[in-house]
């Protein structure tokens, strides 16, 4: 078929610093393991300096990785993230 293609809303507890937000994107990266695919990371303003991280997940239609749910429960226990919501979900 095709590839399933999802947005990951990641809300961090507090305003944190650029240095403590790379360190966050990297511990994403590291969860996003293949078949599944980073697909964009995209750092959003909020408000009142705090801000948020949208994550583009691929994974493949036929993978077993068991849709984006698991990989957003694993973000949602690093250190500093408040909440992983899956928001939105595609085809491609």
């Amino acid at each position: 078929m095709g590839d399933v293609v999802g947005l990951i809303q990641i809300m961090p507890t507090e305003i944190l610093e650029d240095d403590q937000l790379a360190k966050m994107v990297e511990k994403i990266k590291a969860i996003v393991k293949p078949p599944a695919k980073v697909g964009n990371i995209e750092i959003k303003n909020i408000a009142f300096g705090l801000r948020g991280i949208n994550l583009t997940v691929v994974i493949p239609d036929k993978s077993d990785v068991g849709g984006l749910d698991p990989i957003a429960e694993k973000i949602s226990k690093i250190e500093n993230v408040e909440s992983a919501e899956v928001t939105d979900v595609g085809l491609l």
